[in-house]
């Protein structure tokens, strides 16, 4: 089975540089906002956004994130190892994060200016990021579908009836043949031999077993020098030890 990239592929890239046309007015209440402030409150600052300090807070409604790059670092687990005798890859562990801007919204094109840069942990990162854009996913095929079978009622009905729906604005700039194709691949996905990546971004256990008795598990890693987030397979439960010769889509 294969793997679908497109939800953990928009998690890198900016949380609003694709509009919505269904979206609601943006308030300080939006689920970006909370996505948004939620990294802020585990993340550790590079740069300062503009009039930003430790005891005033920023109306983050204006701004998006952008992904900049992930890092990971293997450092010694004194807690967890103790020293010991245990095998270093028993006390080495694999910590990994992201680094991201948060951009004015009126400058995301660029983000060259008046941003400010932070660093969290990739867990973290992933599971605001994630939360954020499968609720507008889930939105936009939500109202495609109602506008797909709003102009399938238009088509059997005259002008007159068509124009005494008052939600009809809704739909007048929606292309409802593309969205309702792309809609129906997502709900159809493991139908059609597909898995969504972004259920493998914590670590857990494959459903396989080797002749060897091995079992290996699957999480998120770093990959490209860090310019993105992909599933990779692993020896342990922690997800440290990447194992390299190995494609997940040969486990599923």
């Amino acid at each position: 089975m294969k793997l679908s990239l497109t939800l953990l592929a928009s998690a890198i890239a900016y949380a609003s540089a694709k509009k919505n046309p269904f979206a609601p007015k943006t308030t300080r209440n939006t689920r970006k906002a909370q996505m948004n402030a939620k990294l802020m409150a585990n993340a550790k600052t590079l740069r300062r956004l503009d009039g930003e300090d430790e005891e005033q807070e920023v109306d983050l409604s204006g701004y998006s994130i952008k992904f900049e790059k992930c890092q990971f670092v293997k450092q010694y687990d004194g807690e967890e190892g103790g020293g010991g005798n245990e095998d270093v890859d028993t006390i080495l562990s694999t910590k990994r994060f992201v680094i991201f801007r948060m951009c004015p919204d009126s400058s995301c094109s660029s983000c060259n200016y008046n941003y400010g840069e932070y660093i969290v942990d990739m867990d973290t990162y992933l599971e605001a990021a994630l939360g954020y854009k499968e609720e507008v996913q889930e939105q936009y095929c939500e109202t495609c579908n109602e506008c797909y079978e709003k102009a399938a009622e238009a088509a059997e009905a005259d002008d007159d009836a068509a124009e005494e729906d008052e939600d009809a604005w809704k739909c007048q700039n929606v292309d409802t043949s593309s969205c309702y194709a792309e809609c129906q691949n997502i709900e159809n996905m493991e139908e059609n031999g597909y898995m969504d990546a972004s259920e493998f971004t914590e670590c857990q256990q494959l459903d396989y077993e080797d002749n060897y008795g091995n079992v290996y598990y699957a999480g998120a890693m770093c990959a490209s020098s860090g310019s993105r987030i992909k599933i990779g397979i692993f020896t342990d439960e922690q997800c440290s030890n990447y194992d390299s010769s190995k494609d997940v889509e040969d486990y599923m």
